[in-house]
């Protein structure tokens, strides 16, 4: 969660940063060294708050270097990334659909899949996608799923939410996802109906911030 995040970054790191005696710039924010001011203004424009955790919860979705699972009961996170990858040819299913086709074309073509609406279970069908098990056949990435044999595009993304508020996720399944903590705080949700009232009062305020 935030409060758990913030100790780790602004009081354990940088006290051992402080303690190594390395150079540190000052006012130092994780935000500014993992994204950028224009890559944040694009997301809030794709429908991403902006206030701190959220954009922390950005930075989880498109950096993390397993595929992201995020915990997000008020659906801010899932409707975000439909809109950011809805040009790229996105596509959303549940484990309840007919899905395996689909995933095939996606993984072969480059193109973002989103899996909603999970439960405290993942489908074992993509266990060789969430451990990227491909392997190299003369010089291409190829991946089997099920009985089938496909060639890996590097675009390809894989992106999973929840809607459950409290999920008891297994060792397994948090040791096969990053799990994203996209529950609204009480912080969180001030700073955005802050920058809602701003909008709606001081509009050339608001454009000016994005």
């Amino acid at each position: 969660n935030h409060e758990f995040r913030t100790e780790m970054v602004y009081t354990c790191w940088l006290k051992e940063i402080k303690d190594q005696d390395l150079e540190l710039t000052q006012g130092f924010k994780l935000q500014t060294l993992l994204t950028s001011d224009v890559e944040v203004a694009a997301w809030s424009g794709q429908g991403l708050p902006g206030d701190e955790l959220c954009v922390q919860n950005g930075i989880l979705v498109t950096r993390s270097s397993r595929w992201p699972l995020c915990v997000d009961p008020q659906t801010q996170i899932v409707n975000w990334i439909k809109k950011k990858e809805e040009r790229a040819g996105l596509t959303v299913k549940t484990f309840n659909d007919e899905y395996v086709k689909m995933l095939e074309l996606a993984i072969q073509y480059g193109k973002p899949f989103l899996f909603e609406n999970l439960d405290e279970e993942l489908d074992p069908m993509i266990d060789p996608v969430l451990e990227k098990r491909y392997v190299l056949i003369n010089g291409q990435k190829i991946i089997t799923l099920g009985d089938n044999q496909l060639e890996w595009n590097d675009s390809f993304t894989l992106m999973m939410t929840s809607k459950l508020s409290n999920p008891k996720y297994t060792p397994e399944v948090m040791g096969k996802a990053s799990i994203v903590n996209c529950v609204i705080t009480v912080d969180g949700l001030a700073s955005q109906l802050l920058n809602v009232v701003v909008g709606f009062e001081r509009p050339d305020l608001e454009e000016l911030r994005q």
